[in-house]
């Protein structure tokens, strides 16, 4: 019962540890106006994405196992999806974030100091899915080549 009650309290606050090995792909679930801190057993020391435009990186000296996710959705992004906004309905709640996270759902590869390398898919979801933290174990699996 004191297992559950962690769980769901780490859940609910929006932490989340997962287990990870350098051939699982995991997703990272991100929300339009709110950053996710990612934090690794060991210093990440390079990170590449795809879409530098709509997901902002940042680490810091002091927290050098961490790495913050920003996502930047500006008022013309939304338009190119949506079309005129003034003249229509843009969608609210869940249609808006699966509209937004089918147009820029990203990779995001980072890098260990170890020479080992994680793999991420960025998500956008509604404020109540997103992570606020997601805290990754690496693990290394029996037939995990790469």
């Amino acid at each position: 019962m004191l297992l559950l009650l962690f769980l769901l309290s780490n859940h609910l606050s929006g932490v989340r540890t997962i287990q990870a090995s350098p051939c699982d792909i995991v997703d990272v679930k991100l929300s339009v106006g709110q950053s996710t801190l990612l934090q690794f057993d060991e210093e990440p020391t390079l990170t590449f994405h795809a879409d530098d435009q709509h997901f902002l990186l940042k680490n810091h000296e002091s927290a050098k196992r961490s790495l913050a996710i920003i996502p930047v959705i500006r008022d013309q992004d939304i338009q190119r999806i949506f079309g005129d906004t003034s003249s229509q309905r843009v969608p609210v709640g869940k249609a808006f974030s699966e509209s937004l996270d089918r147009h820029y759902r990203t990779n995001l590869f980072v890098f260990l100091k170890s020479s080992s390398r994680l793999m991420f898919r960025l998500r956008l979801v509604e404020k109540s899915e997103s992570d606020f933290v997601v805290r990754i174990k690496q693990v290394y699996r029996k037939g995990c080549g790469l």
